[in-house]
């Protein structure tokens, strides 16, 4: 469901988050793989976080024992199809009727959805059902020649036949499909999409076209009830607000990477034949977290065209029999998260420090953002230099007592002081630093 100095460091950080430009960027592809046939259309440079494979020896974060028992506890996997997932429209934007989509929330739309707004939607589409003022009714629309995705949540026809939308946005399929996250954006929205992740609405999704190819060539999205809210990892650009279901201490948040254990043997676990394409994708490129769901979900497209084209293909209850919490919690594993980034809706209120690095470290920093702990790794000498990203922009950071002026400044690792943060508005933060193996 839904919905100071960055300009001294962003460029570094830009980059980290997967938003600079890589070579062989510019085209979404058809991919290939000699071990296997290949795969239908895909969106997204081959850059992209979602076209890129687990590397073999990836890291497994330290806390994935624990969240993926947590995941497990949920139940079985079953993959959204009827009810409460994406519906594709593949469309000529000049041969489509253009829409004057309204805003439901005025005010309220991603990049892309400014007005004057004409928006291509087909005649004969309909959002996700179920149908209703809690419903996602999710909408996605698809020039695959221009690339680019009209993604819309709580997509609704009223009886003039006008389309409204809680939030709309446009994605361009030849990039990497990552929104700058929320602190990036000079208009915070810009960074959201139609997912509570900023995922754009075909990122992840299974298609019919896929599973007749025999191969799934990208990541998947999953969702569940126990995803933490509050705090977001790339590609995520967003985090899943706080319901009383979901907390910011629990879970894997928006942007976490699971894996099914490449070494799990797919040919003889009795999963049907699209059963075993869906997991060798986990296998191959694992699934992010997206949203939050009543179950443990994946998505597959639910057009009523889609819905009828699965029959005798693809169930609901197509990986449940094997995907049991049992096997979930052997079988799969989270992939190292590295610093979680506080979301647009945490509770703890700014200003953050959103990275730190120390020179010749000797491990990357840990955050926590909940309790303002920084655990650092410097070396052995006593002083060494930090360079930092905050947020806002314009925040000032005084330690020891004495201010230091802009990203980066020499400390005492012997003796570390607090790190104070003073935003723009006053408001000010007080951060605990700590050395590793004290």
């Amino acid at each position: 469901m839904h919905p100071s100095s960055l300009s001294l460091r962003f460029g570094a950080l830009a980059w980290a988050f997967g938003l600079a430009a890589a070579a062989g960027a510019g085209q979404p592809s058809t991919a290939a793989d000699s071990a296997g046939p290949p795969a239908a259309w895909r969106p997204f440079a081959d850059n992209s976080p979602w076209n890129q494979r687990v590397a073999p020896g990836a890291a497994v974060d330290p806390e994935s024992a624990a969240l993926i028992a947590d995941l497990a506890s949920r139940g079985p996997w079953y993959v959204n199809i009827k009810d409460w997932s994406i519906p594709v429209y593949f469309v000529d934007a000049d041969r489509t009727p253009r829409r004057d989509v309204g805003d439901s929330r005025p005010g309220v739309h991603g990049a892309g959805f400014d007005f004057p707004r004409r928006i291509p939607i087909p005649d004969d589409a309909v959002a996700s059902p179920p149908v209703g003022p809690d419903s996602d009714n999710h909408l996605c629309v698809v020039d695959q020649g221009r690339h680019l995705e009209w993604g819309m949540w709580a997509a609704r026809r009223d009886a003039a036949g006008r389309w409204w939308t809680g939030l709309g946005a446009v994605t361009d399929l030849a990039g990497t499909g990552v929104a700058p996250p929320w602190f990036a954006s000079p208009r915070e929205f810009d960074s959201h999409r139609a997912r509570a992740s900023g995922f754009p609405l075909i990122a992840g999704l299974i298609r019919r076209d896929e599973i007749r190819a025999g191969r799934i060539g990208h990541a998947l999205v999953f969702a569940y009830d126990h995803c933490r809210s509050g705090f977001f990892i790339p590609p995520a650009s967003t985090a899943q607000v706080t319901r009383p279901e979901i907390t910011n201490a629990r879970g894997i948040p928006m942007g976490g990477r699971i894996q099914l254990d490449p070494g799990w043997d797919v040919e003889h676990s009795g999963l049907s034949a699209s059963g075993k394409i869906i997991a060798r994708a986990l296998q191959e490129y694992g699934a992010y977290c997206g949203d939050f769901a009543g179950a443990n979900v994946l998505y597959a497209e639910n057009s009523p065209a889609a819905v009828r084209a699965w029959e005798g293909v693809l169930r609901s209850e197509e990986l449940a029999a094997v995907f049991t919490p049992d096997m979930i919690r052997r079988h799969f594993r989270l992939l190292a998260m590295g610093n979680v980034l506080p979301g647009q809706n945490l509770e703890v209120p700014p200003p953050y420090i959103l990275t730190i690095v120390v020179d010749r470290e000797t491990a990357p920093a840990r955050i926590d953002q909940l309790t303002r702990t920084i655990v650092l790794h410097p070396p052995a000498a006593g002083r060494a230099r930090a360079h930092w990203t905050l947020f806002p922009r314009g925040t000032r950071v005084r330690t020891a007592g004495y201010a230091i002026e802009g990203g980066a400044g020499e400390l005492d690792w012997k003796q570390p002081a607090p790190l104070v943060l003073t935003a723009p508005d006053g408001r000010t933060s007080t951060w605990t630093v700590v050395i590793s193996g004290r």
